[in-house]
C-alpha cells in the first residue's frame, strides 16, 4: 500500500488577517489586507494574556528615516483611532495601522522571529519594498 504521510502546516504559514476596524481600499480600488504568521499570533495572545487586556495590539507605522528612506516603528497599544486606524485581527491578536502606513505595507506578513541576538516582530515579504537594511527595520520602495 506505501506509507501514508501528513501534511502538518508550518506555525509560521500566514493567514490573512480580518479587517475589524475601517477596511481601506487602494487607488485601484482593492482592499488594502496583511498576513500575520501565527508565530506573531501565539506572541501577541501570550503578551495580552500576561498584560491581562484582551484589546492589546501591535501597532504599526512606517516614517520616514532609517538608512533606506522609511522605517517601521512596532509598538504595543489598546487605543484605537476610529477615523485613521485600521485593525486587522487574526485568532485573537490584533494589528493596527494608520492609513498611510497600511498603503506601505498592503500584502505583507507581520512575523515574530527569534534569532540569536534577540526576538521580535517584524514585516517580511513586503511587495512594495525595493531594498532594506540588514535588520529589517528600514526599507526603500517602488515608485507610487
Amino acid at each position: 500500500m506505501g506509507n501514508v504521510r501528513t501534511a502538518r502546516l508550518s506555525t509560521s504559514m500566514p493567514a490573512r488577517a480580518a479587517i475589524v476596524m475601517n477596511p481601506r481600499t487602494d487607488q485601484s480600488g482593492s482592499l488594502m489586507k496583511i498576513d500575520i504568521s501565527q508565530r506573531a499570533v501565539k506572541r501577541l495572545k501570550e503578551i495580552q494574556l500576561k498584560d491581562s487586556n484582551a484589546n492589546l495590539a501591535l501597532r504599526i507605522t512606517v516614517e520616514s528615516g532609517g538608512c533606506h528612506g522609511f522605517k517601521y516603528t512596532i509598538s504595543l497599544s489598546d487605543t484605537f483611532d476610529e477615523e485613521e486606524d485600521t485593525v486587522f485581527e487574526e485568532g485573537g491578536a490584533k494589528v493596527v495601522m494608520d492609513e498611510p502606513s497600511l498603503g506601505l505595507l498592503k500584502d505583507s506578513t507581520i512575523d515574530y522571529t527569534t534569532e540569536l541576538i534577540g526576538s521580535q516582530f517584524k514585516i517580511v515579504n513586503n511587495p512594495h519594498a525595493t531594498s532594506s537594511c540588514g535588520c529589517g527595520t528600514s526599507f526603500d520602495i517602488k515608485s507610487l
